[in-house]
């Protein structure tokens, strides 16, 4: 049976995405931050937004770098996701902190995450309504990378291995088992 569900959690309906990691630059210092709301927005080119408040570090790294990193933890990261999301990289050095390492890009300055089970760097597509007003950050995918042994053409649950994981809500976590 149905029940009515407040506005404030449609987000929670329509998004099964996993959780992303995203990284950039600011003024020579990476940080790396949870972001649960995003969709891609077109595949040809391809292109991504993300919904990140206008007073987070990543924020105004991605504005001042004019790059990002996508980077898409395994399941096996989801106590590092929840104290990433509770500690501000404007105060602290997460990659430090939490003893993540970083790497190289290919195609854009800002770092990868090297323990992500893939990568998607993005170049930010400035538009200045929904960048400022609403906090959309619009990327467009320049590069990507994936474990073949967890994703090919999909996500694969089915096999053993590293998982993605969703965002349900406060500081919790799903994981996909199996096919239905």
């Amino acid at each position: 049976m149905r029940r009515p569900i407040g506005l404030s959690l449609v987000y929670r309906l329509l998004n099964p995405g996993p959780v992303v990691l995203v990284s950039s630059l600011y003024k020579g210092r990476a940080g790396i931050t949870p972001i649960a709301w995003h969709m891609p927005i077109s595949d040809d080119p391809p292109v991504i937004a993300l919904e990140i408040w206008k007073g987070h570090f990543i924020y105004k790294a991605i504005e001042a770098t004019g790059d990002f990193v996508i980077n898409i933890p395994s399941s096996e990261m989801v106590k590092t996701v929840r104290d990433l999301g509770s500690v501000s990289a404007g105060k602290v050095d997460k990659f430090r902190k939490y003893n993540l390492r970083e790497e190289t890009a290919g195609k854009v300055k800002s770092p990868r995450l090297k323990s992500a089970i893939a990568v998607i760097e993005c170049k930010l597509r400035r538009d200045t309504r929904l960048f400022k007003k609403y906090g959309i950050v619009i990327g467009r995918a320049v590069y990507a990378e994936a474990e073949d042994s967890v994703f090919t053409d999909r996500w694969h649950p089915e096999r053993s291995g590293p998982r993605i994981m969703q965002h349900l809500g406060n500081r919790i976590f799903s994981v996909a088992e199996r096919l239905a």
